[in-house]
C-alpha cells in the first residue's frame, strides 16, 4: 500500500536514508521535517507495516538549498522535483520503486539527479521513462541531471 509519509514513520524513512548514503545526502529528524513542510507530496510504501521504501517531491518555489534543485528551478519553470527515493533493501527487485513512481505526477516534468557512477540508478530511470539532459559536479561528484517529460 502506498500511504503519506505519517510521523511514526519518520524512524524508518531516516534509516532507509541513512542506508543510502552512495546515492542520496544524509538526514536527520530536522532536515527531514523541513523537506516534508516543503513537499508537494511524500509517500512510503507500507508492506505489512514494513516501510518498505519512499519517495519525497518538491514543488519549483520550494526554498530548498540544494544545487540540484536550483539547477532545475533555474532552467524549468514548471516541474516537480524527485528529491530522494529509496526502497528497502530487503524490498527491492519487488515493484516497489514502480509503485512509488507511480505517484509522480504526470501533468508536468519531474526532474532529478543521479551520480554517474550509480549505473543501477540511471538503468532504472531511464526504464521509468528519464532522459539525460545535463551534468552538475557537486562536492567532487558528477550529477548526472534527468528529466521526464509531461505526459
Amino acid at each position: 500500500m502506498i500511504r503519506e509519509i505519517a510521523q511514526h514513520d519518520h524512524d524508518h524513512v531516516i534509516d532507509l536514508n541513512q542506508g543510502a548514503l552512495h546515492a542520496v545526502s544524509p538526514l536527520d529528524h530536522e532536515g527531514l521535517s523541513l523537506l516534508l513542510k516543503m513537499s508537494d507530496s511524500a509517500y512510503v510504501a507500507d508492506r505489512d507495516g514494513d516501510v518498505a521504501g519512499f519517495v519525497i517531491t518538491l514543488p519549483p518555489d520550494a526554498t530548498y538549498d540544494s544545487s540540484r534543485f536550483r539547477w532545475f528551478a533555474e532552467r524549468y519553470d514548471e516541474f516537480v522535483y524527485l528529491d530522494r527515493v529509496i526502497v528497502s533493501p530487503d524490498h527491492q527487485r519487488q515493484g516497489v520503486g514502480s509503485e512509488l513512481y507511480e505517484q509522480l505526477p504526470t501533468d508536468v516534468p519531474v526532474g532529478l539527479e543521479v551520480y554517474s557512477d550509480n549505473s543501477k540508478s540511471l538503468a532504472f530511470h531511464a526504464e521509468q521513462g528519464f532522459r539525460a539532459v545535463g551534468e552538475l559536479e557537486h562536492n567532487g561528484i558528477v550529477n548526472v541531471m534527468m528529466l521526464r517529460d509531461a505526459a
